[in-house]
C-alpha cells in the first residue's frame, strides 16, 4: 500500500499552523524570526517563505515590512478576495449558494427586531427609497441591496454574522452577475418594494410580518434557478414579454 507524501510546502504549511497552535500564539503575535522559526519547525528558510506566503494569501498570517510576520485575526476578506472574478455556476449551483444565505438570514431575523434601533431603521428606509427611485429609472442597486443587508443586521454586534452574510452575498453576486445585469424593470420595482416593506415591518416592531416578507424576498430569487442540476441555464431573450415572465399575482 502506496503512501502519499505531503509535498514540502504543504507540509510547512502545516508545520506553521501546528506551531500556531501550540503554543496558543493569538491575533497580532508576532512569530518567530525567519532562521529561528525555521530550525524550530526543521524546515529551510525557502520553504518557510513559501508557506508563509501562502499562508498571508488565506489570511491566517500578515507580514509587515520591517516588523515581521504576525498571527491574523480571522475574517473571510480572504475568501471574498480570492473569488474568482468571472464564476461559471449552474442555476443548481446558485440556488444551493442563495438557499444557505436565506437560511442564515432567516434564522437571525427576529433578533432584529428587538435589537434594531431608530438610527439604523432610518439609514434601512433611506436605502430602500433609493432603491425605489432608482428601479423606477431601471437602473440596477447592488450597492444599496448590499448595504441594507448589512445594516440590517449590523445591530446584532456579531461580526462573525457580518462577514458571513456579506460573503454570501458576494458569491451570490459573482456566480449570478450576468442574470443581475438583464433585470427587467418589473424585476427591479418588485425587489424595491420587498426591501421597503422589510422596512414597514421593522418600523411596526412585526416580527410575523417581518418573517412573511423576508419570505417573500428570497422565494422570487429562488423560483428563477431550476433543481435539477443537469438543466441548462436559459439564455436571456432579447425582448422578453411581460405575460410569460411576471409572476401570477
Amino acid at each position: 500500500m502506496s503512501v502519499t507524501k505531503v509535498p514540502v510546502y504543504r507540509q510547512a504549511q502545516i508545520d506553521i499552523k501546528e506551531y500556531i497552535e501550540r503554543h496558543g500564539l493569538k491575533p497580532g503575535d508576532a512569530l518567530p524570526a525567519e532562521e529561528r522559526f525555521a530550525q524550530e519547525i526543521g524546515i529551510g528558510r525557502l520553504a518557510l517563505r513559501e508557506a508563509l506566503k501562502a499562508l498571508d494569501s488565506l489570511g491566517i498570517v500578515e507580514t509587515r515590512h520591517g516588523e515581521g510576520v504576525f498571527v491574523k485575526e480571522f475574517s473571510f476578506d480572504s475568501i471574498l478576495e480570492n473569488l474568482p472574478y468571472a464564476m461559471c455556476a449552474t442555476h443548481s449551483q446558485v440556488q444551493g449558494l442563495l438557499q444557505v444565505r436565506s437560511y442564515l438570514e432567516f434564522g437571525a431575523v427576529l433578533d432584529v427586531v428587538n435589537h434594531i434601533s431608530a438610527d439604523a431603521l432610518q439609514k434601512l428606509r433611506l436605502l430602500a427609497d433609493r432603491m425605489a427611485a432608482k428601479a423606477k429609472a431601471g437602473e440596477n442597486f447592488g450597492d444599496e441591496d448590499r448595504a441594507f443587508h448589512a445594516e440590517m443586521y449590523r445591530c446584532l454586534g456579531n461580526r462573525f454574522l457580518d462577514s458571513l452574510i456579506d460573503l454570501f452575498w458576494e458569491a451570490f453576486r459573482r456566480m449570478n452577475g450576468s442574470a443581475e445585469g438583464a433585470a427587467d424593470l418589473w424585476v427591479l420595482e418588485s425587489r424595491a418594494a420587498d426591501h421597503l416593506q422589510i422596512v414597514d415591518m421593522l418600523e411596526r416592531r412585526d416580527a410575523l410580518g417581518l418573517l412573511a416578507a423576508h419570505r417573500k424576498h428570497f422565494q422570487y430569487l429562488l423560483t428563477r434557478f431550476p433543481r435539477d442540476p443537469q438543466e441548462p441555464r436559459d439564455p436571456q431573450p432579447a425582448n422578453p414579454s411581460p405575460q410569460r415572465c411576471r409572476p401570477c399575482p
